[in-house]
């Protein structure tokens, strides 16, 4: 009886330990929000870090030949059907990731998300820019005389910047105030 009570209590920290996040249902267009033009917020030394990634996976998309190695002028319609998160590399120090799923494999049609977290509030040291680098791997189908295929892809124009410094409230109005 104490082994099956220590196996379910284990069994409850583990679903109460593991965090979940929501997309962002602004977000409707295929894509990773927030994108390569917002960028990820900056993390202050001394204040935990948590940045939502919202993964919307469109259900198919057009590419040129010249993503699967074929003439550039050459076009093809695919079914996306999922795409896989293998690996987020460049991370600071004390921060990490994951993913709702936690599988990290995103259903075509489906909207998810990732979180970028620190486990401990960022010191002075790791003061910098760090390119965060995801890997992933789409699982396509409905090419023309290829078939079911996998693409590898490389996300790399992120960077996370851990700043000395926290953001200063500046008073423009009596009702608004803008962060700098």
């Amino acid at each position: 009886m104490k082994k099956l009570f220590t196996t379910v209590l284990f069994l409850v920290s583990c679903t109460f330990a593991y965090s979940q996040c929501t997309p962002d249902p602004q977000y409707t267009v295929g894509g990773i929000y927030p994108d390569s033009a917002t960028g990820l917020s900056e993390a202050y030394v001394g204040q935990a870090y948590n940045q939502l990634i919202t993964i919307v996976t469109p259900t198919d998309t057009t590419v040129s030949g010249s993503v699967l190695g074929l003439p550039s002028w050459t076009s093809f319609d695919i079914d996306i059907d999922s795409i896989t998160l293998n690996a987020v590399t460049g991370l600071p120090p004390n921060f990490d990731y994951y993913c709702d799923p936690p599988s990290c494999g995103f259903i075509g049609g489906t909207s998810e998300c990732a979180e970028l977290y620190s486990l401990s509030v960022p010191t002075a040291n790791q003061v910098g820019s760090y390119q965060i680098i995801f890997e992933t791997t789409a699982y396509v189908s409905g090419i023309t005389l290829i078939g079911d295929t996998t693409q590898n892809d490389v996300i790399d124009y992120y960077y996370l910047n851990v700043v000395n410094s926290t953001p200063v409230l500046d008073y423009l109005s009596k009702d608004k105030f803008q962060i700098n």
